[in-house]
């Protein structure tokens, strides 16, 4: 494979890792946790440590940006390098504002003061990565996912990576039996992106294309006594619940129905929680609601449908109407 399609293959894979949103809720809430973190980590420098540096205005006064925040870091880190959670934080703070050279060196010193922390470790390997002459994991880089998965087998970020490095380092098929785990851990608002990834791999790897996923199948009918009701923009939500009724969904999709019934597929997919998937109940109780609010709950006015209680198997098919009133 040339150097441009791993290149190519390498952006497109990081695209997909910032629409996984369980994977990088860190970074996307950093701007805000350090604006709110410094001022409390300088002043908790000077109670626990009474060092001079923790009443320097210049370290005290809140930040206003991004470059406020990095500036007061790198001056406490250079008063007290042996900090390992400012040093973190620092680390972040640079890869968050796209200084990857800093950052990977920074992530150095961190990983010096604490070499147990997964979660800095696979940060690390991921700077490694962006700071590569040839956007490729080193041997150091590949080391750091190796043992953070030793320690975290479910850790979805290094999970991530190391399906990238295979898959760019000529190891298709491996990247799929890893990228397989890590989408059963996540939930379909964030893994449809990866799907399309590893139906390439699969591809690169002369695999077969991956079986049809199990589906049930549901029609929801509404009642023509309240047809009248069916205000327009109304959305139409279908859960699937245990049989007591309680606890999350294991299913549950979201329509917004121009007219009815409406048929609808049902699978693990669907599934709001990775580790409670549709097919790993016997049973569920199937329920429908049209709100008028487009609000998931309950609320007057809107219609529902008597609960169904369904077998759970391949192809199993179910009809709701909805045919009373929310009070």
């Amino acid at each position: 494979m040339g150097q441009f399609m791993l290149i190519a293959i390498l952006l497109a894979c990081l695209a997909v890792a910032f629409a996984i949103s369980a994977l990088w809720q860190r970074a996307r809430a950093l701007a805000i946790a350090l604006a709110i973190a410094v001022p409390l980590v300088v002043g908790g420098l000077y109670l626990l440590k009474g060092k001079p540096a923790a009443v320097d205005p210049a370290n005290t006064k809140a930040p206003d940006s991004m470059q406020e925040a990095v500036a007061q870091l790198e001056r406490l880190t250079v008063e007290d390098p042996k900090n390992y959670a400012d040093m973190a934080t620092l680390a972040r703070a640079y890869m968050a504002s796209q200084q990857y050279d800093k950052a990977r060196d920074t992530y150095k010193r961190a990983r010096a003061l604490d070499p147990s922390d997964t979660t800095l470790n696979v940060e690390y390997a991921e700077s490694i990565l962006r700071t590569s002459p040839d956007r490729q994991f080193t041997p150091e880089a590949v080391t750091l996912l190796d043992q953070a998965l030793e320690k975290d087998p479910e850790n979805q970020r290094a999970l991530f990576f190391l399906g990238l490095y295979q898959r760019t380092s000529g190891h298709p098929a491996e990247a799929v039996k890893t990228w397989e785990k890590l989408l059963s851990l996540l939930d379909a608002s964030t893994s449809s992106e990866l799907r399309k990834q590893v139906a390439q791999a699969r591809k690169e790897a002369g695999m077969p294309e991956a079986p049809a996923e199990a589906t049930m199948h549901v029609v929801v009918k509404l009642d023509p006594t309240l047809a009248r009701d069916l205000k327009p923009g109304a959305v139409l939500f279908v859960f699937a619940r245990g049989v007591d009724g309680a606890g999350p969904p294991v299913a549950a999709k979201r329509l917004l129905p121009e007219k009815f019934p409406v048929e609808l597929e049902l699978g693990d997919a669907d599934s709001p929680m990775p580790t409670a998937k549709l097919f790993s109940q016997q049973k569920v109780l199937l329920m429908a609601r049209l709100s008028t609010s487009g609000d998931v709950k309950a609320a007057s006015g809107d219609l529902e449908a008597d609960p169904f209680e369904l077998t759970v198997a391949p192809g199993a098919q179910a009809e709701l109407t909805l045919n009373r009133s929310v009070p």
